[in-house]
């Protein structure tokens, strides 16, 4: 529902002293709303207030704005603000990236911009180009371009907009596409370029240049079957689903090669990739020199999408140029292929990586010729050596590989039962809903977890803290105590004490509440984040747990970053008053807080000093007006 405070200052019906004060940020007002107040006084007849809001848009935090500029559900408003009023260059950039952001503020942002990297940004969108001619003219007259921004635009403006067929689509777009309308393919938008043609050889994969076969015995004494033929899956986009057919004409694959046709960043990249291996010399040589320079830290996405087609993880993995932390992604994504693994241990010479290899110990398993490969790579680090030199003597010397994995997954599930109350399912698939879940959180934390179980010492150093907590909050010895209930408490205690760092992720992702209330105290701060990620955790417990005195300041700041939790003002005060919430979060906060609260606020030694002094101003601020 709209704020009726927005509402009132975007009709015209706020009071000017209201208006001055959503100008200057003084409004406890969520980030988006908050926004679309600014874009609307930035435009304000009074000069005071026009002002106030310019300089409030640029003292905007970017780690909350970057969210709400790359959403492509933004009000436009608040897109052509950021667009055009907002001075940090990843907030430009991001918004830049928004197909949803007006072309008007675009080609505004084009004509006035000074960062050359923004100008290259603004050339990616080649459908947006086409669209709105003037911007490619407003990159060619900004002096602050750089050649390869002038290449992309003047290539954009030869091949669709000076000759024929660019000139008929163009026109054609205009009168019929709207902003909420959805990006034309290629094919579509060049219909000439994809006109039926003879069917032609499929392109192949890119070959390995390695002719090692797979299959071939290790010393190990395993042999390696080779994988089963699998099904071609076609691409979403018509062009590089044609490409992949061999149904595409060769001057479509060219354009494509050259990086001349309007397809989504990742569609061009598996097209250029497939393309490299064409049996056309010129468009594999054309393919090949888009892919030689590529951004590691714009193919980000990539590597953290589970579709991402094998054939790119591949082509990523093996690039001379790949960076240690984008290969360690790599190499964690699920869909990579085992052999593309083995040819990149082959020939990697980075022992970093080599390293990260030896994570996956199913892979290693399923595929004995990569432990070979390890102990073979002169660039293998003494970890590496030792880990592969473990799996082989442990899974394959004494024989106890499968029987080894069947009996980890099903103690790990006999585990869980206990502790977790999930459905019942086989061993096999409990293991493979483990697995996907922590793939899924180390994709968005960006880290990976050992799955080695903590010492006997460690374990039992948890559980005693566990138990000192609870006696500390709740005044209940849980080993004194003769209760039922509480006996299976503490089974539930043991039980999470004597698990990996990667099993109590995993309970904390899927547990119920008792779980999440034992580990949310946990000392490893990537389990407590894990608790306030629970898809089945309410607000009483937020609300209890942005209380917690001692409780990790990340656990509160993705509190304080949700707009859900922190709009219960049970929630916010309780933030407030945490000392350990970061300072940035509850300066903003006090503003909500009632006149009561706040006073008490002013009274409390445990919060920042900043935090303490900001509230007093506040009090006799609402004192003079009467607040």
């Amino acid at each position: 529902m709209p704020h009726p405070v927005v509402d009132a200052i975007r009709n015209g019906a706020a009071p000017r002293a209201a208006k001055l004060a959503a100008a200057n940020g003084l409004l406890p007002l969520p980030p988006d709303d908050s926004l679309l107040v600014l874009s609307t006084l930035v435009h304000d007849s009074d000069e005071e207030i026009r002002a106030a809001a310019q300089a409030s848009v640029t003292k905007l935090d970017p780690a909350v704005v970057l969210p709400i500029a790359r959403d492509d559900r933004t009000d436009p408003a608040i897109l052509s603000l950021l667009c055009t009023a907002n001075g940090d260059p990843a907030i430009t950039e991001a918004v830049t990236l928004n197909r949803a952001t007006p072309d008007a503020a675009i080609e505004t942002l084009a004509l006035k911009t000074t960062h050359p990297h923004i100008i290259e940004a603004l050339t990616v969108n080649q459908q947006r180009l086409i669209r709105r001619p003037a911007l490619i003219e407003a990159i060619l007259h900004n002096p602050h371009r750089t050649p390869e921004a002038e290449r992309r635009a003047r290539e954009v403006k030869a091949e669709f907009l000076e000759k024929e067929f660019g000139r008929r689509q163009v026109a054609g777009e205009r009168t019929t596409v709207t902003p909420e309308a959805p990006l034309k393919s290629a094919a579509e938008l060049i219909p000439e370029a994809f006109v039926d043609a003879p069917p032609v050889t499929p392109t192949p994969p890119p070959a390995p240049p390695s002719p090692s076969p797979v299959t071939a015995s290790t010393s190990s004494g395993v042999s390696a079957p080779p994988p089963p033929a699998k099904p071609l899956k076609l691409s979403k986009s018509p062009p590089v689903a044609m490409i992949q057919q061999g149904k595409a004409p060769r001057p479509a694959k060219l354009m494509v090669a050259q990086g001349k046709l309007p397809l989504a960043p990742e569609d061009m990249l598996f097209a250029q990739v497939l393309l490299t291996a064409d049996a056309d010399a010129e468009i594999a040589e054309a393919a090949r020199t888009s892919l030689a320079t590529l951004d590691f830290d714009a193919l980000q996405p990539v590597a953290q999408d589970p579709e991402t087609p094998e054939e790119v993880l591949r082509y990523l993995l093996l690039h001379a140029d790949l960076p240690e932390r984008f290969g360690e992604q790599l190499l964690l994504h699920p869909a990579l292929p085992d052999e593309s693994v083995l040819e990149f241990v082959r020939q990697t010479t980075s022992g970093y990586l080599l390293e990260a290899v030896t994570i996956n110990q199913q892979r290693l398993i399923r595929l004995p010729a990569l432990l070979d490969a390890i102990l073979a790579n002169p660039a293998s680090t003494f970890e590496a050596i030792r880990k592969a030199r473990e799996i082989k003597t442990e899974f394959f010397e004494k024989e106890l590989g499968a029987e080894r994995i069947a009996r980890e997954q099903k103690a790990r599930a006999a585990k869980f039962a206990a502790v977790l109350d999930l459905p019942p399912m086989p061993d096999e698939a409990f293991e493979a809903e483990f697995q996907s879940v922590l793939a899924g959180f180390e994709a968005e934390v960006g880290q990976s977890f050992s799955d080695a179980a903590p010492s006997e010492a460690d374990a039992d150093a948890d559980f005693e803290a566990m138990l000192a907590a609870v006696k500390s909050e709740e005044g209940i010895d849980l080993l004194q105590s003769t209760d039922p209930q509480t006996q299976e408490r503490l089974s539930v205690y043991q039980a999470l004490a004597r698990m990996s760092v990667k099993e109590r992720i995993f309970a904390a992702l899927k547990g119920g509440r008792d779980v999440r209330a034992i580990l949310i105290r946990d000392s490893n701060r990537m389990v407590s984040t894990a608790v306030v990620k629970n898809p089945r955790i309410s607000d009483a417990e937020i609300e209890a747990i942005a209380n917690i005195k001692g409780i990790n300041e990340d656990v509160l700041r993705i509190i304080a970053m949700n707009r859900a939790w922190v709009s219960n003002y049970a929630i916010m005060h309780n933030l407030v008053r945490n000392a350990r919430c970061p300072l940035n979060f509850s300066m903003q906060f006090i503003n909500r807080l009632q006149s009561r609260d706040l006073v008490n606020l002013t009274k409390s030694k445990s919060i920042p000093d900043a935090l303490r002094q900001a509230a007093n101003r506040l009090v006799v601020k609402r004192r003079e007006t009467g607040g």
